[in-house]
Parts: C-alpha cells; structure tokens; sequence
C-alpha cells in the first residue's frame, strides 16, 4: 500500500506531457471563461459608465452655459450702467429719463426683474416690472425735510395707473446687502440667494458702485434676476431616465430645481428651500456626502438603490460659490447590463464543457511538437543562437510558440548591438530587428535647456558643477521614463526626449505634458534645496512638439544609435528657446495641444515664424493638471486667453483693458507685458488690413513687442 502511495505520488509529479497539457488548457479554458465573462462585464458597464459621466457632463456644461447666460446681462447692465457718463451726477428723484432707462432695460431683457439706483444720501429709485406686464417705480427722497416714497404704477401701455406717495416707510438702500456688497468690495457684486418682497419669488441681485471724478462712491447700481426661469429650463434637460439635475448654493439653498416652488413660508415671510427638505431623498443625502467627503464625482446608495452623483462648482464663471449637481439611478445605464451579464454567464458555461471536449483532442496534437520546443529554449539557454528550428503543426498556438522562440533569438542577437540597455529591452519587448532605417510615427518631442547656464555656472567648482548636473539630469530621466517616455541623449545642460516609440502609445501627447509638469515641480523642489544649500538653481525651460517624426537606428551595424529626426525634431528644439522671449517655462506646439487641450490648464501665448518652418505656429503655455493648479494660475490662463481672443481680432481697446488688468494683478508675467505693450502701439497706430497676429523669429530674434506684420 505504501509503495502505492509513493508511486502515484511519483506520478503526479512526473504527470505525461498530455496530462499536463490537458490540465493546462482546462485550467486556462476555466480562468479565460470567469475572466471573459468578469471583464465583459466590467467593460460594459465602465462604458456605458463613461456615456453616462459624459451626459452628465453635457447636462452640466448645458446647466453652466444657461446660467451664465442668463446671469451675464444683469451685472454686465449694471456694470455699463454706473459707468454712463454724468451717471454720478443724476437725481434718483423725478427723473424721467433714467425711469426710461430702466423700463428699457426690462424690456431687453427678460429675465430681469428690478433695476434700481440707491445712493448715499439714501435716495433711492426702483424699477420693477410685475408678473401682468405692468411697470411700479419706487423713489425715495430723503432731501426733503420729511422724505417720503412714491410708488408710481403704469399698465403694460406704460399709462400712470396709480400714484400713492407715503413717509411711514423704514427702508434704506444703504442697509441693503446688495449697496452694502458693491460698496465693500468696490465691483461688480453677486447677491446672496433670497425671495423679492414685491412677487415672492427666488431671485438674486447685482450690483456695481457708481463713482465720481476723484473716485468717491456716489451710489450703488442693483439689478434684479428672478431664478425661476432656470428651474424651468431644468425641467428639460434629461440625465438618464430618472435622473434630475439642480443648482445649489454653498449654503444648500437651492438656486434652481424642476418642478418645485423655491419659496416656502417661514413665519411671517418667505425663504428659499433648503436642499435638506426635498422630498427626493436621494438628492439630499447626495448633497451630504458631497458636503462631507468633498468628492465631486462618486457612486452612492440610497434608499436600497445605487446612484451616479456630479457636483460642479461654477464659482469662477459667476463669482458666487454655486455649484450644478446631477444624480442619477446607476440602473438607469447598467440594468440591462446585470440581465445581460447573466445570460452570457450561462452560455460562457455551455461553452467552458464543449472546449474542454476539444481541449483533450488538441493536447495529443500538441505533445510531440512541445518536446521539440523544450530541447530548442534548452540551448537558449546555453546562449546557442545559431540554429533555426522550423516546427509545423496544424495548432496555432503551438506554431506561435515556435515562432516566438525564433523572435527571441533574434532579440537576443540585436542585444548586443543596442546601448544603452534599457533601450534594448524596450525594443526587444516589441521584437524590432536591429538594423539601419527607420520610420515615420507620430511622436511628442521634448527638449530641455538651463536658462543662462553658461553665465551662471563661471567660476563654479567643475567637479560640484558636474556632479550636481549629474543628479539633475537623473531626476528628469527617472520622471521621463516613468511617464513612459524614452531618454534620446543628453546635450550639455540639456536634454532631449520623446514619447511613442520604440512602444506606440497612442496617448503620447498626454504623458509627454504630465511628464514634464512633473519635471518642472520636482525641479522646482531642488532648487529651493540648492538655493538654501548655496548652490547653483537649475532654472529649466521645455519646449514640447507632437507631429510625424522619423524614428529609426543611425549609425553603422556596430555600433547604432535608435534616435529621431524631422522637421518636429527642429520645432520642439526651438519651442524650448522661444521661453527665453516671454519669460515662459513650459511652451508647447499647437498640434501638441490639440491632443491634450481637455485634460491640462492652457493659454495661448503667440504665433510665431519659426526658422525652417513655413507656417506660422500657434504656442500654448502649458500651466498645470486639473486638481494641481493654483487659481491663480487658472484665472491667468482664463483671463489671458479672453485677451489673445480680443488681440486676434484686432479689437485694441479691449485687449489693452484685459492686459492692463492683467498687468496689474500679475505685474511679472512677461507675457502680459508684451501684449500690453502691442495693444497700445496698435492703439495709437493701428496696423493695415494685412496685418496677421503672428511674430517673426526669423533669421534672428526681433522685438516681439510690437509683433509682425508678415
């Protein structure tokens, strides 16, 4: 019995090589059905995932363009409006023409509901237009020794219906938030949420301080805009089947919701509905997790069901701290998947017993055939490279791994042609054959370069010098190449590298332009070490090129060299000198920005004629990653962009005002200067009708200042 045991023991582990290939496939065939069926799933439903995050998107985007929309007109009127001309000199008392004005404005715009002007003596005009289509108008007189308050209604013809005038008032529009916020902040300012006293509706106000010659507030200018339209246009949007979409404010008030009334009665007033007393559960309990874990985008349960939940700020497009939520049933996409998922699951099973049915006939076929490829990767092994074994057998597998061993032959004989060597694993891995030539990819180009490195590196310790050169360039390798990027050569200071080749990566761009922020951030990091070391900074420029490159082996069949050439390569080269004339770090092509322009903080920075290319090309400032960039710099980036768009079509006036802003809250960014600095040459002396906004570098730098008329 003993001797029994020790022999199938024995067995199993010495297992004939059709049992063990009988064993493999079921095992293979089991794993390949569970990880197939698993996978399709996952797939399915992170596709049909990711068609639902881009409805939301959409839904939000839409949200965020209709509000804009329609918030704009009331604060840019206001704006315009305390900017008139001898408007800081006008009496808010018996002054037909600015009731005019105001009635004007109403009509413009429908979703404005007051215009009023108070100042600071107290006086005090309101405009207001009610839901018939009549016109009230308000003045307030306090230069009377008894102010009074007259209240004037005209019909939808604009004939005085009613005049009833009073002193037994207490309002003053100087203790108003909106008179109390423009004063403070001295610009266009954005009410808090609340209900109109006249039509007890949900609405907020703008306001914009008006100011005399010597720049004293004289008065305040408000604007009122009911929100109900923006429930309205909610009701139409669809975000899944059951999904709903809403704004909220920083306090949960809600701003605008389909299908509800937004004031509710609180005493002897009205309130806007706080978020927390929605009837629709999900919707708070989305909001607190949003509020708690402040995660814009995640998945949650509520109620026994899972919800897809987006919350978007749109604080930066109109300056009050909303935000656009989206919650949607997650069965609302993926429920016909889960029906779906089981039914393949079943059919995966059918399919799992009739392949190892077959797996037992294949594994005969295979034996004979996998001895003879054992004995082959035996003299890999020994470094034999020199004999070819040709195998036909009518399984594919079987022929695959016969021609995978002659592939690894032929990577192991170009290894030693290939330096450096990581190089070479990179290309073995996708099995080219060292030989001279190359081919065209499209690829992103970097190049580096220490900003006057020459002058600052005189009279420095040259073994110092080296060794700190040494790490710097290391610390850019290991990020390059983490980022999947491949190290060409090291020139002086610099530093050339691209992405997309030996391995394609069809998503280049993108990694190319993380890479590099990541460089620029760590190197930021050792120069704060250095400076406080007294050592030399390392200030380094990038210039980043997509476009079709010639990618391949120079040299001789010795000793190769696997590099780039082109008209891109020539590009990315001078991209990274173009720094130097506006006092950039990072500038990348417009092709490069192109791919990547949805994914990575951009300003436009110039056209430029670039030395051996015959088209003018557009640069881009690369900035910073979504969640890792300053506001600052996102403002720079939005409000810059305004002023290119404003430069470009030659509108001066309006470029130059953008850039003096700019100018003034950002006083060292070159770029800004230049453009200032154009704006009022062009100003004084406007160019001809053939003027293009592109600046010729060619053959040598010019006064980019003034631009060029080319």
């Amino acid at each position: 019995m003993k001797n029994g045991r020790n022999h199938f023991f024995a067995w199993l582990r010495h297992r004939p090589l059709q049992l063990n290939i009988l064993l493999a496939f079921t095992a293979l065939l089991v794993t390949t059905v569970v990880v197939i069926v698993s996978y399709t799933y996952r797939q399915n439903s992170a596709t049909v995932l990711q068609i639902s995050d881009d409805l939301i998107h959409q839904v939000t985007d839409t949200v965020i363009e209709k509000t804009i929309n329609y918030l704009t007109p009331a604060v840019l009127m206001a704006q315009s409006s305390a900017r008139i001309p001898g408007m800081a000199d006008l009496s808010l008392v018996e002054n037909p023409a600015l009731e005019r004005y105001g009635m004007a404005l109403l009509a413009l715009y429908p979703q404005l509901d007051a215009f009023f002007i108070g100042n600071e003596r107290g006086d005090f005009i309101f405009i207001k237009r009610f839901a018939d289509g009549g016109i009230g108008t308000q003045e307030i007189d306090r230069s009377l020794a008894t102010p009074l308050r007259t209240w004037t209604y005209r019909d939808t013809a604009g004939h005085v219906t009613e005049v009833e005038t009073t002193d037994d008032f207490t309002y003053d529009p100087r203790r108003r938030p909106w008179y109390e916020g423009a004063k403070k902040t001295g610009r266009a300012y954005w009410t808090d949420i609340y209900i109109f006293f006249t039509d007890q509706t949900p609405g907020i106000t703008a306001a914009y301080p008006i100011h005399d010659d010597r720049e004293n507030l004289v008065g305040v200018i408000g604007i009122d805009v009911t929100l109900n339209e923006l429930s309205f246009f909610l009701e139409t949007l669809r975000a899944g089947d059951n999904g709903v979409a809403f704004i909220t404010n920083e306090q949960g008030q809600i701003v605008a919701y389909p299908r509800i009334d937004l004031a509710r009665a609180d005493g002897e007033g009205f309130r806007p509905v706080h978020i927390s007393e929605l009837r629709d559960r999900s919707v708070a309990a989305a909001y607190e997790a949003y509020i708690t874990h402040s995660r814009s985008r995640f998945t949650m349960t509520s109620g026994g069901q899972r919800y897809i939940v987006s919350f978007t700020s749109i604080a930066a497009e109109i300056g009050r701290n909303w935000s656009i939520g989206v919650v949607v049933p997650e069965d609302d996409f993926v429920g016909d998947i889960k029906r779906t998922n089981q039914i393949s699951l079943l059919i995966s099973l059918i399919i799992l017993f009739l392949s190892i049915v077959v797996a037992i006939f294949i594994s005969r076929a295979i034996s004979r055939p996998i001895v003879e490829l054992a004995r082959e990767t035996r003299k890999i092994a020994n470094l034999d490279l020199d004999n070819q074994l040709k195998i036909s057998s009518p399984i594919s597998e079987v022929q695959l791994l016969d021609e995978s061993i002659s592939a690894m032959k032929t990577g192991l004989q170009a290894f030693k042609r290939y330096v450096p060597a990581d190089l070479v694993r990179q290309l073995i891995r996708t099995g080219e054959e060292a030989r001279l030539g190359g081919d065209q990819r499209e690829l992103t180009i970097l190049f580096t370069d220490i900003a006057n490195f020459t002058s600052r590196s005189e009279g420095m310790d040259a073994e110092g010098l080296m060794l700190q050169l040494s790490h710097y360039m290391g610390e850019l390798a290991t990020i390059i190449m983490s980022q999947q990027g491949t190290v060409d050569k090291y020139m002086g200071d610099g530093l050339m590298a691209f992405w997309g080749a030996p391995t394609e990566n069809p998503d280049h761009a993108f990694y190319a332009c993380h890479a590099v922020l990541s460089c620029r951030d760590r190197i930021a990091e050792l120069n704060e070490q250095w400076g406080e070391q007294g050592r030399l900074q390392l200030p380094t420029r990038f210039g980043i090129h997509t476009g079709q490159t010639l990618v391949g082996n120079i040299g001789s069949t010795e000793r190769m060299n696997y590099t780039v050439l082109g008209d891109s390569v020539n590009l990315a080269s001078r991209l990274e000198a173009v720094n130097n004339i506006y006092g950039t770090t990072i500038i990348v092509s417009q092709a490069t920005y192109h791919k990547v322009a949805d994914r990575f903080y951009f300003r436009p920075l110039d056209t430029v004629m670039v030395k051996g290319i015959r088209q003018g090309v557009l640069l881009y400032e690369l900035m910073g990653e979504p969640n890792m960039t300053p506001q600052t710099k996102i403002v720079l980036c939005r409000d810059f962009t305004a002023g290119y768009a404003a430069y470009t079509a030659r509108d001066w006036s309006k470029a130059s005002a953008l850039f003096e802003d700019l100018a003034a809250r950002y006083p060292s960014d070159t770029a800004t200067l230049i453009y200032l600095t154009r704006c009022r040459a062009f100003q004084q002396s406007p160019p001809g009708p053939e003027w293009r906004p592109a600046v010729n570098l060619t053959p040598k730098p010019v006064d980019v200042s003034h631009g060029s008329f080319s």
